[in-house]
């Protein structure tokens, strides 16, 4: 039940340390739900929630350990080089760890940790990976505290 719009956030702008086009399209799961492969330009990247493990730990506080997958779409087109399409997914992917690895994915948070990775697709026009990573954070159903006491306000009759 935390919110993945940093997490998408963090990937949108090109880091200066970067070489070669940067992702053109960073988005959410709504936008990957409606993804044309034929319309798409590539290279992207989508923030997927892919699962939400909660625990009680209090009477109202909850660790929550939201997974969620990068999925980077790249162009795979043939070259006159063997294994071309593997190093620019693996560019990629290396740069998206960079990004992520150990940042807070909100406030308050742990940092976030790789756990992984799996091809989705291959075709002949492109490649689509995900790979998961997941942070943990608390969030409660505490009330906020009261206003501090000054003063005592008497309300009935008078005291004998």
């Amino acid at each position: 039940m935390i919110s993945l719009k940093p997490i998408i956030v963090m990937l949108s702008d090109k880091p200066v340390w970067f070489e070669g086009l940067w992702f053109r399209r960073v988005d959410g799961a709504a936008a990957y739900a409606q993804v044309r492969p034929e319309a798409l330009p590539l290279p992207a990247a989508w923030v997927v929630r892919s699962a939400d493990k909660g625990e009680p730990i209090g009477e109202r506080l909850d660790r929550d350990v939201p997974e969620f997958d990068v999925v980077i779409a790249i162009e795979n087109a043939r070259s006159h080089v063997p294994g071309d399409t593997d190093e620019q997914l693996l560019k990629y992917r290396q740069a998206v760890y960079r990004l992520l690895r150990g940042e807070q994915g909100a406030p308050d948070t742990r940092p976030i940790e790789w756990r992984g990775g799996h091809v989705i697709e291959y075709t002949d026009g492109d490649l689509y990976w995900a790979d998961r990573y997941s942070f943990e954070g608390l969030f409660n159903n505490y009330l906020s505290d009261q206003t501090p006491f000054d003063q005592l306000i008497r309300t009935g009759g008078a005291l004998l």
